[in-house]
């Protein structure tokens, strides 16, 4: 792997006397997909929000694109514009129309002009298939529309890597297909993306690699096809036989 794009070096990270990140080491090269499966608790989102500075470390060190996240106590501070972020929960602004919330950060944060935040907001919209909703608040969209809006949102602030945390898992099953097409989109046009994920057919199909955590560390590491048939620990075994029966 050439340098890679995200890096943990022996992360540890704590919730009081919780450890839910145990000495942890990875890295994720530029334009890789990796999809980051296990059970609940096992430590994904953390790790995902290690990586745009949602969380700090307690030790070990975050690199991304290169650079040391700092530890500073304010998460504006340690918060990585070159990563965008998608929530299970959509985080929408209710009063906002679908536009003026895509065009909020770019305005603010990178000091675009309006009419530049406009166009590229505009572009994104039909990127994602909701071009028609952009005058619309968040509440007249459904739950897929809602997600695809989230996605365009971190899109606007030109993200070298995105990162999906369970972006599927409050939608309806035919919702997820039209948030699921999106991010199959964005991995063929060669986008850095981690995904926490339960959706083991994208994982199957997209994923250059499946990480799989249990109590705060990597269990196992491998290509999709590896790991779905012949996965080298009993835990992922486990874990991938309770998981496709459902």
């Amino acid at each position: 792997m050439s340098t890679p794009f995200v890096e943990f070096r022996n992360v540890v990270k704590r919730f009081g006397q919780l450890e839910v990140l145990r000495g942890v080491n990875l890295q994720i090269g530029r334009g890789e997909v990796v999809v980051l499966c296990g059970p609940s608790g096992s430590g994904k989102s953390t790790l995902l929000r290690c990586i745009n500075g949602l969380e700090k470390v307690q030790s070990g060190e975050v690199v991304v694109d290169g650079v040391v996240l700092g530890r500073s106590a304010s998460k504006l501070e340690r918060l990585n514009p070159s990563v965008g972020m998608v929530f299970q929960s959509f985080n929408l602004f209710p009063q906002m129309t679908v536009l003026q919330n895509l065009i909020l950060a770019p305005t603010l944060v990178r000091g675009a002009s309006r009419a530049a935040a406009v166009e590229l907001a505009q572009k994104l919209l039909t990127r994602v298939g909701i071009e028609q909703k952009m005058d619309a608040f968040p509440d007249m969209l459904s739950g897929g529309q809602q997600q695809r809006a989230a996605i365009a949102r971190a899109l606007c602030m030109e993200p070298k890597a995105m990162l999906f945390d369970e972006p599927t898992s409050a939608l309806d099953p035919e919702m997820i297909a039209e948030v699921l097409d999106v991010m199959r989109d964005l991995a063929r046009e060669g986008m850095t993306m981690v995904v926490v994920t339960h959706e083991m057919g994208f994982a199957r199909e997209v994923a250059d690699r499946v990480v799989f955590m249990d109590e705060g560390q990597i269990v196992e590491d491998s290509d999709p096809e590896s790991f779905f048939s012949n996965p080298k620990e009993e835990r992922a075994r486990r874990f991938i036989s309770k998981i496709l029966r459902h």
